[in-house]
């Protein structure tokens, strides 16, 4: 076997590996950034327009469903309460949707405004602490974390580029 076909084989070996570890790579490197409360480390892997939106659009859902209940249908303020809730979960993502609140998540917790000085207050539980972890697709990864409460909240990691970027957040949201 010539140098150049033996030095192709340990490249692609090489660059075999480092796809199907960059996911985990990237878990760390997120893990690590939040244990370390390192906000701009952990902004690098999220992509907070995603991620905001995706939780909007899940409240947002939950919301629809309670207003079409048979209770409301014959209030007739139903449409406006409907409104309002949808500015109020619009902010309230905005105001959760933080390095510090992801941090929370990633521990399973539920995490606290950003301005209330009460992010990770007496929690000794570690980001992504008992996570499971799978490919679902050859660019998508997600990581499963059980809470207090043994409700699962997703995390999922899609690829851009050679990179892996948090893109959403999926809760598990009380009926």
């Amino acid at each position: 076997m010539s140098k150049g076909k033996l030095l192709a084989i340990v490249v692609a070996i090489l660059a075999t590996v480092y796809i199907i570890s960059a996911p985990y790579i990237t878990v760390y490197q997120m893990r690590a950034a939040a244990e370390n409360h390192d906000g701009e480390a952990l902004s690098e892997h999220v992509d907070f327009p995603s991620v905001r939106q995706s939780l909007k659009d899940q409240m947002n859902t939950m919301v629809m469903k309670h207003m079409s209940s048979n209770e409301m249908k014959d209030n007739p303020f139903a449409a406006l309460g409907t409104a309002l809730a949808t500015v109020m979960v619009d902010k309230m993502v905005d105001v959760y949707v933080t390095p510090a609140g992801i941090t929370e998540q990633m521990k399973g917790e539920k995490p606290a405004p950003a301005d209330s000085g009460q992010s990770g207050v007496g929690s000794t539980r570690k980001p992504f602490a008992d996570a499971s972890m799978s490919y679902e697709s050859l660019n998508k990864f997600v990581i499963v974390v059980k809470g207090d409460s043994r409700q699962e909240a997703r995390f999922v990691l899609r690829r851009r580029g050679i990179d892996w970027k948090l893109t959403e957040i999926l809760m598990p949201l009380e009926e």
